[in-house]
């Protein structure tokens, strides 16, 4: 837990204002900062009122700006502000009305706290390291503060830990306006609600700086080598450019959004477990589906059309092969059996094309249920591999890791099924492609 920095709460507002804090820290490390604040007069589901905007000085230059998607509810926001030193420091909020909503009025940070995550920290490596976002203007000068915002970052060793020497760094975001896939396939391929795009990978060097084989998700998605600068003693500096998640390595915007990377994507768990981490951004990306009218109402179980969040089923499984090729496992088809219904209900609606093939990892999808549907009329849940080859397999599904339904206004995370996370393990093979995998209390 983080030394708190205030005495009473700091409020700067279209009215004007100037908010400055000095603050002594007794360890030098990259200082995360943890506001929990709110906007009077937004609600980043209504056009118009989508968010305020804070404009960040640290030491008496622009350090970023923060847009607070939470609305008028108090919102832990998380953000970095680089490498600092032992001793005093300075910190001033001012309300930014270029980068508000027209309705935005008060912005109320509650509490204040920060963390000094030291060089002897295991997690000092990505969060020294993490990319520093300069914020979309397409179409305005401050584009982020009314769609496809990243709320979260996290980071994964895909060689398995600091000694594999690589990393990479993702976001998680409010929405794309323009993502390759379809919200509701999305769902269906990857569980998640909010899209999640890699942005940054590269090597370590003997001290833990990304200092070889940078590359960052450029045009057309494809890896693209890193040329650009490094700001706040060490980040890399990516442009956010279009509406579908890519970068460029050269800032040309005013604005630029400081997200920590801290948490480490667990390799026996899905991408879409980070958004139980941060679990707001079930509720920013439902909020910006719904401004956008990109929802069926009301919700049909048999179509395919995106409806209510509130109407799917989330789960997590992981998947190893034990037959076969890795790097080509069959996919994998969920179905969802509920109490008092002879028909399951499927992931994919028997559309293949919603399937993900690719090597055998941790997966998650979304399954599309009649509204109102509790987690206590879930009865069982099945598996089905779908081979796209003729040879044979043996592919070991094991969970769910997780099976919920989000909740009220917030879309809070909901309670598990009963006996989720489950021990569960099943093996599919070309004569046996199908297997019931967990079965709720009494079904």
């Amino acid at each position: 837990m983080g030394k708190e920095l205030l005495e009473r709460p700091a409020v700067v507002g279209r009215g004007g204002g100037i908010y400055r804090l000095r603050f002594a820290v007794p360890d030098a490390g990259e200082a995360i900062l943890t506001l929990r604040t709110s906007a009077t007069g937004t609600n980043w589901g209504k056009t118009d009122a989508e968010a305020g905007t804070m404009r960040i000085e640290f030491e008496g230059t622009y350090s970023q700006h923060l847009i607070l998607y939470g609305g008028g509810e108090e919102t832990a926001y998380r953000i970095f502000l680089g490498d600092i030193g032992v001793g005093a420091h300075e910190i001033m909020f001012t309300f930014s009305p270029e980068g508000s909503a027209p309705q935005a009025q008060w912005l109320r940070t509650h509490s204040m706290t920060v963390d000094i995550i030291t060089r002897d920290n295991p997690t000092y490596i990505p969060a020294s390291n993490c990319p520093l976002l300069y914020g979309r203007a397409d179409r305005d000068s401050y584009e982020m503060r009314t769609s496809d915002i990243p709320v979260y970052a996290f980071y994964r060793y895909p060689q398995g830990g600091p000694t594999g020497r690589e990393i990479e760094f993702f976001y998680i975001y409010s929405h794309l306006d323009k993502s390759p896939l379809d919200p509701a396939r999305r769902l269906a391929l990857t569980g998640c609600l909010a899209p999640i795009e890699w942005s940054l990978r590269g090597s370590l060097d003997s001290a833990g700086h990304i200092s070889r084989n940078i590359t960052f998700q450029g045009r057309n998605h494809a890896p693209h080598g890193f040329a650009g600068t490094l700001e706040m003693r060490g980040h890399p500096v990516l442009q956010a450019v279009g509406p579908e998640g890519m970068f460029h390595d050269k800032a040309t915007t005013p604005y630029r959004l400081a997200v920590p990377a801290t948490e480490m994507l667990p390799d026996d768990r899905p991408p879409a477990w980070m958004q139980n981490v941060y679990p707001v951004s079930y509720r920013v990306a439902a909020l910006e589906l719904q401004r956008q009218a990109k929802l069926e109402k009301p919700g049909n179980a048999a179509s395919k059309a995106l409806s209510d969040p509130h109407d799917y089923l989330f789960l997590h499984f992981n998947r190893v092969a034990r037959q076969g090729d890795a790097r080509n496992a069959p996919p994998v088809e969920v179905l969802v059996s509920l109490r008092g219904q002879d028909r399951p209900f499927s992931s994919i609606f028997g559309d293949r094309s919603w399937l993900k093939p690719g090597p055998a990892e941790p997966f998650a999808t979304a399954v599309k249920l009649p509204p109102g549907t509790p987690i206590e009329a879930v009865a069982r849940v099945a598996v089905r591999a779908l081979p796209q080859r003729r040879d044979p397999f043996a592919l070991e599904v094991a969970g769910p890791q997780a099976a919920f339904f989000l909740l009220g206004p917030n879309y809070e995370v909901g309670p598990m099924a009963a006996g989720v996370p489950s021990e569960g393990k099943v093996t599919l093979t070309r004569e046996q492609p199908e297997a019931v995998v967990f079965e709720q209390g009494g079904a």
